[in-house]
């Protein structure tokens, strides 16, 4: 009877530790993910502006059970035409896959069916800020200063219109910085004004 009990005891022990070794395996799982995607993306894109992991999503359960992550990887911000990456990551390795897509590039944008198109990112906003009808006064601002930065955001609501790009170009040499509204969802630019003294 006394070798029964500690039997019990000893197996009660071995499920309460697999139970915590399991729980703390699964917690760590995508912490352990989002590290090794951020380590790849530092190899694999040493000379990138950005970095930056968008989502981890955890695919399935169990000893199957996988990640997706997807990161942005952006180049060129400070100039005119930044260029966009989306990396594609499934983790743990045995289901490794890595997959990467230009979303910007080639300082075009809304280049196919313009009525159909919304300016998405922020790098495809820099470029629509100097490319589009009506920017020429951005183009020529970047010509004549070199080191013309620009500076993007969005607002969530502008003059009863939502989610506008907001572009700010400016320049240590320029008297002043250029604004340049884009309406997000019709494709165009709302207005480009001066914002005063860009020093």
């Amino acid at each position: 009877m006394k070798s029964q009990t500690i039997l019990l005891i000893l197996v009660a022990i071995t499920l309460i530790a697999l139970f915590s070794f399991t729980r703390l395996f699964s917690g760590a799982s995508e912490v352990d993910a989002k590290k090794f995607f951020e380590e790849d993306l530092t190899q694999s894109y040493p000379s990138a502006d950005l970095r930056e992991v968008l989502n981890t999503t955890k695919i399935g359960e169990g000893p199957d059970s996988y990640y997706a992550l997807k990161a942005r990887v952006s180049y060129g911000l400070s100039t005119p035409c930044p260029e966009r990456i989306e990396v594609e990551y499934h983790y743990p390795a045995r289901n490794f896959l890595k997959r990467d897509e230009k979303i910007v590039s080639g300082c075009a944008v809304c280049t196919g069916d313009s009525l159909n198109c919304h300016i998405i990112y922020p790098e495809e906003a820099v470029i629509a800020s100097h490319t589009y009808n009506g920017t020429e006064e951005i183009t020529q601002f970047i010509k004549t200063y070199s080191s013309a930065v620009p500076s993007v955001s969005i607002l969530p609501e502008y003059e009863d219109e939502k989610n506008v790009w907001q572009v700010d170009w400016s320049s240590p040499k320029a008297p002043n910085t250029l604004r340049v509204l884009i309406s997000q969802t019709n494709n165009c630019i709302i207005s480009i004004s001066p914002q005063g003294n860009s020093q």
